[in-house]
């Protein structure tokens, strides 16, 4: 490996060093790893959101539609899109969908194939991570709260969107550590226990309907 002598480096040529260094793709631990989360994940959510777009295409042709994802009184589709949290930006969120985990499969080919990224990159996509767990925090707050309903194909986009979350925390925090980042070492018992939280949370706040749907009488 060469070693950089900088004492024998003017303070110019330090400076340029280090600003070369800044522009060098950063390798972090497991990248091969977080390329395949990344284009499953993205093909997964992108699905799902095609299917939640075909649901909405459906429910515009003929509102009183019964859709293959309305399963019962909580797995229902239809409550979602036809409310206002589905086009919150004053169009489908299904667009968004498409184009972000469209973005996301992309991003995990280049990472596969490349197995480093630039600074640049890891920005954006910890920026992105960034907005998917306020998405997710807020569909989770509308799902329970507003409309009282879970959508099957939302259902699918959180666990899409959760390990794309975990790694890519765990990736950023990786690299600011020199490798020794604990949400890295710990990525998939974290997305096991949100996705056994939510599971759980689930359960026990639609209890009631769960019981009166399925005849529970326990």
């Amino acid at each position: 490996m060469t070693m950089t002598n900088f004492d024998q480096m003017t303070d110019e040529e330090i400076e340029a060093y280090l600003a070369e260094k800044e522009k060098a793709p950063v390798a972090a631990p497991g990248i091969r790893e977080y390329g395949w989360v990344l284009l499953i994940a993205g093909i997964v959510g992108a699905f799902a959101s095609f299917q939640l777009l075909l649901g909405e295409w459906e429910l515009a042709e003929n509102p009183g539609a019964s859709l293959a994802c309305d399963v019962n009184a909580v797995l229902a589709c239809s409550t979602f899109l036809t409310s206002w949290e589905g086009s919150i930006l004053g169009f489908s969120n299904s667009y968004v969908g498409i184009a972000g985990f469209g973005a996301m499969a992309l991003f995990g080919i280049y990472v596969i194939i490349k197995k480093s990224l630039p600074r640049e990159m890891w920005t954006a996509l910890a920026a992105a991570a960034g907005v998917g767990l306020l998405a997710l925090l807020w569909f989770q707050y509308t799902s329970f709260i507003s409309s009282g309903t879970l959508c099957p194909w939302c259902l699918v986009i959180w666990a899409a969107l959760i390990p794309f979350i975990t790694q890519t925390a765990g990736q950023v925090h990786a690299n600011l550590t020199d490798g020794r980042s604990v949400v890295w070492r710990f990525r998939w018992l974290i997305v096991i226990v949100w996705y056994i939280a939510i599971a759980a949370f689930a359960f026990f706040y639609f209890l009631d309907t769960w019981k009166f749907v399925y005849g529970w009488d326990w």
